[in-house]
Parts: C-alpha cells; sequence; structure tokens
C-alpha cells in the first residue's frame, strides 16, 4: 500500500473527531453497491453534529470507493492508505434476518501519525483490519473509543460473519482497550455472549474491567452502559423510521464528542443518544 493523503494537516491541526477505519463496499442481490464501513457512517455523523472530522480508511481503486472518498473529502479531512481492493460485504435478507457475507477480505490498515490534534479519537474496525497498534494512530490526549464490532467477527472469505465470543480478543489489544475511555458494542456484535443486552453488559465489563464506560446498543430498545460505578439504560426520546444502518456509528461518534466535551457517565450515554438521533435524522433529511 501506499499513501495519498488529499490533505497535508499543519502541525498540531485541531479537529473534534478522528476516525480510524476501513471503507467497505456493500453489495446486494440485484446487483447494486453502496458505500459502507463504521468509519463512513461515523464521520458522517460527526459532520452532520456540526463536528470538525477527520478520517484514516484504506481502500482501493473501484469507482464506488473513489466515490466514496470523494464524499467524504466534502465532509471531514481523509487520509487513505491505497489497496489492491476494497474490503467487501455482500449483504442479503433470509426470512427477514440481515445475512452479511464477506466477499473481499481487508487490507491491513496502518499509517504514519497525522499532524492533528483531535479531541476524540474513534477507533472503528469493520473486519479486523488493525489490533493493538491501532493503525499507528495514537494521540494521548485525545478520549479514546473503540466500536468492538470489527474485531468480533469470522472472516472467511466467501463465508457467513458470525459473532465471536470476547475471549477470542487477543490480550494485547484487550490490554489496550482496558486503558480507553469507553468501549461500544451492539447486541447482535456479543450475540456469541448472551441473548440479552444487560447479561452481555456483565461479560463485556469482566473482560475489560472497571476501566472504560461499556456500552451496549440495542437499537430502538437504547443502550445499556456501565460506568463502574453502577449500570443504566438510556432510551431514544424518539424513534426514526427507515433502515437502521450506520445508527449504531453515529452513537459511538456522538459519545466520542460529548466525552470530548467534559459529559461522563449516563450524562454521556444520553447525549450520544440523543446525538445519534439528531444525525439520523438530518441524514434521512
Amino acid at each position: 500500500m501506499r499513501p495519498s493523503p488529499p490533505f497535508a494537516p499543519r502541525s498540531g491541526e485541531p479537529v473534534d473527531l478522528l476516525v480510524v477505519g476501513a471503507l467497505s463496499i456493500d453489495r446486494f442481490p440485484d446487483g447494486s453497491t453502496a458505500p459502507g464501513g463504521s468509519a463512513m457512517h461515523a464521520t458522517w455523523a460527526a459532520a452532520a453534529l456540526g463536528a470538525r472530522a477527520a478520517v484514516v480508511t484504506v481502500a482501493g481503486p473501484e469507482p464506488a470507493a473513489r466515490r466514496a472518498l470523494a464524499d467524504l473529502s466534502r465532509m471531514a479531512l481523509v487520509h487513505a492508505e491505497h489497496s489492491a481492493a476494497t474490503l467487501s460485504y455482500a449483504l442479503d435478507e433470509v426470512g427477514g434476518a440481515r445475512r452479511l457475507t464477506l466477499a473481499e477480505p481487508a487490507p491491513d490498515l496502518a499509517a504514519p501519525p497525522l499532524g492533528l490534534r483531535p479531541r476524540a479519537v474513534l477507533y472503528a474496525p469493520i473486519a479486523n483490519e488493525f489490533g493493538a497498534d491501532l493503525a499507528g494512530q495514537h494521540y494521548p490526549d485525545a478520549i479514546r473509543v473503540a466500536i468492538l464490532q470489527g474485531w468480533l467477527r469470522t472472516l472467511e472469505r466467501g463465508g457467513p460473519v458470525r459473532p465471536l465470543p470476547l475471549a477470542s480478543l487477543p490480550d494485547p489489544l484487550v490490554q489496550q482497550l482496558r486503558d480507553f475511555d469507553a468501549l461500544v458494542a451492539s447486541s447482535e456484535d456479543l450475540a456469541a455472549e448472551q441473548p440479552m443486552p444487560g447479561e452481555q453488559l456483565e461479560r463485556l465489563r469482566d473482560r475489560f474491567g472497571i476501566g472504560p464506560l461499556a456500552v451496549v446498543t440495542d437499537g430502538e430498545r437504547g443502550a445499556w452502559f456501565d460506568t463502574g460505578d453502577g449500570t443504566g439504560r438510556v432510551t431514544p426520546a424518539s424513534v426514526i423510521s427507515g433502515p437502521s444502518v450506520g445508527a449504531g456509528d453515529a452513537f459511538a461518534a456522538a459519545l466520542s464528542l460529548a466525552l470530548a466535551d467534559g459529559w461522563r457517565g449516563r450524562g454521556a450515554v444520553e447525549q450520544a443518544t440523543a446525538g445519534a438521533v439528531a444525525a439520523l435524522r438530518r441524514r434521512r433529511g
């Protein structure tokens, strides 16, 4: 891979949120494609909330990927590493349930530290494209939040994507994440642990200790959280009809911004829930 950053940040240039993760191309049964990936959805949400965003990502030469990078560059500072092909998933529905198949594995994501001063960094892998090295993106003074989804997936080319248990995470990654400010996973991500969000939250806390704010999201049913001193649940004040793709990523972006603004515990989760709803409303017009 060769780096191709379309921007040259000044040393110490401030941004509200830096998002790190691979771009993906989602492929549908009718032959259509759409750009995807937590990094894209989270960056869009941050921009929709008025934040100054930047993204470190990796993508191939496909027209869909090029268009997605162009779209991202209109809302954020973008550093894109080149790869031979873009991570790709095939999406289908079987019996009303979404089925995900890995069509093209993710290239490794690693980039030099950028000349940025982010208030928060959201690490958002979708196919184990980086691990404990955090893609080379280390910003000691920033709030650090991670979406666990991309480390908790089976990743066999041509095979269905299934959730992995928390025990499958390598120890160096777990040790790194224990020092984060917050960790976010969806109930679907943690399906290999327990069926209910409250029980999943307990498993999350057991694996990562009492350091990070731990959050399990469950769509319109809200977010369960554990501050280390107590647990709770926050539900959205209103529900938005339509596709929910990217809702969890919007929540994680809003949570990162809330923590950077000084919110903690329940207050941060409430701000993130409201922010995710607001961002999704803006996206759907």
